[in-house]
């Protein structure tokens, strides 16, 4: 996927002035140079810049972590290290980005947020299950569990919700509602199939 350098670089500083998601050095190991340089990496939505020093106002280089995935290396001969891998992976398109955090703590940070890149595009998908899970309560005549102004969705989970859990703790009650749902109108149609007999009868 091609970048607009100028759109990038624009992007960039105009964030400066704002606090990023995680930022902070890692160690950086080059596609053709296998030492490590220290690089101070930004981490903005799920763009991961990174530059020569914290102070330098263009980055090096941008990584892209659409759809990528985050794997700790456990059997790397450095300590922290883990990679980034783009769609496609190594020799198939994508790149493979080794990393090594300067400590465990750091470590465990990083991962963390780039974790989050995927939560983030979850967030976005949450608010119509929401709606759905709203308007089935309505439709079953009960409260939803979580008041609307206090407490949605997204109010009630973290970061470390993963897809699973989401479907442990709405799954079963959004499938009991839509069977009440169906039971509703199921009820409904027999009602006025019943009333509509009833009419033929009487003529």
């Amino acid at each position: 996927m091609k970048l607009h350098r100028k759109s990038v670089l624009s992007f960039f500083q105009g964030c400066r002035a704002q606090a990023p998601d995680q930022e902070g050095i890692l160690l950086k190991k080059g596609a053709r140079n296998s030492s490590y340089q220290r690089r101070w990496f930004v981490l903005r939505g799920n763009l991961l810049f990174y530059l020569e020093h914290q102070e330098d106002h263009t980055p090096l280089g941008l990584i892209l972590l659409e759809s990528c995935q985050v794997q700790p290396r456990l059997k790397a001969a450095e300590p922290f290290a883990f990679t980034i891998v783009t769609p496609g992976g190594e020799g198939t398109g994508g790149r493979a980005y080794k990393l090594a955090a300067e400590s465990h703590e750091e470590l465990r940070a990083w991962l963390w947020a780039l974790a989050g890149v995927s939560w983030r595009r979850l967030a976005r998908l949450l608010p119509p299950v929401e709606a759905q899970y709203r308007e089935l309560c309505q439709a079953a005549g009960q409260e939803p569990r979580c008041p609307a102004e206090d407490c949605g969705f997204l109010a009630s989970l973290g970061p470390h919700s993963s897809f699973q859990e989401l479907h442990e703790r709405f799954g079963k009650e959004i499938r009991v509602l839509l069977a009440v749902h169906r039971g509703l109108r199921e009820a409904r149609s027999q009602a006025k199939l019943e009333q509509l007999n009833q009419c033929l009868s009487s003529d």
